[in-house]
């Protein structure tokens, strides 16, 4: 058995119906002593639970982490239908760098995390990504509709994985507010040609 894991059960896991204190919890402990030191038996502390009400919605560490981080992006608001590409990838990237700023701690952490762990590692990528691009997609749809884009347009990795990428470069990897001028820059020049490129 694994440490950090509950005793192995057959199944698929079971998804707890309220857990929101627990999965804040999760991401406080996160940030204040990383996924390495992170334990059940700290977040079972702190959020005021049993260890096996844990262990009875998620079989061990990486899979409640993973919990939260989904969690963390069902808050994430689809942006709203300014009428146009320009609008909306501007709305977009300020909720972007507000998350970023926000979370700068806790991504440092998870960048460290995914290094050590595979099993952590495989779970946001398979689980905690895709659904962090459901914002991304609903804009690139809508300007798909308007005809502002070619409709395979938002098949591309490379727009879906830039965005992101950028602003958490700007943030934490160089210390730079990502502005409005940053951000605007960033949608003119990189985005919109990315997006309005067609093959062939």
């Amino acid at each position: 058995m694994r440490e950090g894991s509950a005793p192995e059960r057959t199944g698929p896991p079971v998804c707890a119906p309220r857990s929101p204190d627990v999965l804040d919890t999760v991401l406080d402990l996160l940030r204040e002593v990383g996924y390495d030191r992170l334990t059940i038996d700290g977040v079972a502390a702190r959020a005021r639970v049993s260890k096996a009400t844990i262990y009875r919605h998620w079989p061990g560490k990486a899979e409640l982490v993973a919990a939260a981080l989904r969690h963390r992006h069902v808050g994430v608001q689809i942006p709203a239908d300014t009428g146009s590409l320009r609008g909306d990838l501007l709305e977009l990237l300020r909720t972007t760098a507000a998350i970023c700023t926000a979370d700068a701690d806790l991504m440092q952490a998870l960048t460290l995390a995914m290094r050590t762990s595979p099993e952590l590692e495989h779970l946001i990528r398979q689980q905690v990504m895709p659904a962090g691009r459901v914002a991304s997609f609903a804009v690139v749809v809508r300007a798909a509709a308007r005809g502002e884009i070619p409709g395979e347009a938002g098949e591309r990795n490379l727009f879906h994985d830039l965005a992101p990428a950028m602003v958490m470069s700007r943030i934490l990897a160089h210390g730079l507010p990502a502005d409005e001028e940053f951000l605007t820059h960033l949608v003119d020049q990189v985005l919109i040609p990315v997006l309005r490129y067609r093959s062939g």
